[in-house]
């Protein structure tokens, strides 16, 4: 727990620097626009389509946090990396840091393929557009 607590004390000031641009520009996304033809009011999920849109949209933020947060762990890996100064133990934190990255990069790529996915089995269509 005294690790945890001592990582957080050490590399939360530039967790934040690093985080504070992307929220900036968190505005400016564009939002997901419902598939033409389709009726989906604010707040009622009254078709199969809207539920599809609804994934759309969620799994769509997932993907963008899990990037963002998969770069700002490379950069802190490679931080760990650099001042190793040959100690094994950190060298190992590095590298184990890097391998929940390439999680996050494969969580992240299954976020943006399982509404295709489900769509294309539930025969939507319109959902090619996520």
């Amino acid at each position: 727990m005294k690790k945890v607590i001592n990582f957080a004390k050490e590399f939360s000031p530039s967790l934040i620097a690093l985080a504070l641009p992307a929220l900036a520009f968190a505005q400016n996304l564009p939002l997901p626009v419902a598939p033409t033809g389709v009726n989906v009011p604010q707040g009622n999920i009254t078709s199969l389509q809207a539920v599809l849109q609804l994934l759309c949209t969620v799994f769509a933020w997932a993907f963008y946090f899990l990037i963002v947060l998969a770069v700002i762990f490379v950069i802190i890996a490679a931080f760990k990396y650099l001042t190793a100064a040959g100690d094994p133990e950190k060298v190992k934190g590095a590298g184990t840091m890097l391998i929940y990255t390439a999680v996050a990069i494969v969580v992240a790529l299954l976020a943006r393929a399982i509404p295709l996915v489900i769509g294309s089995f539930l025969g939507a269509n319109g959902v090619s557009s996520c």
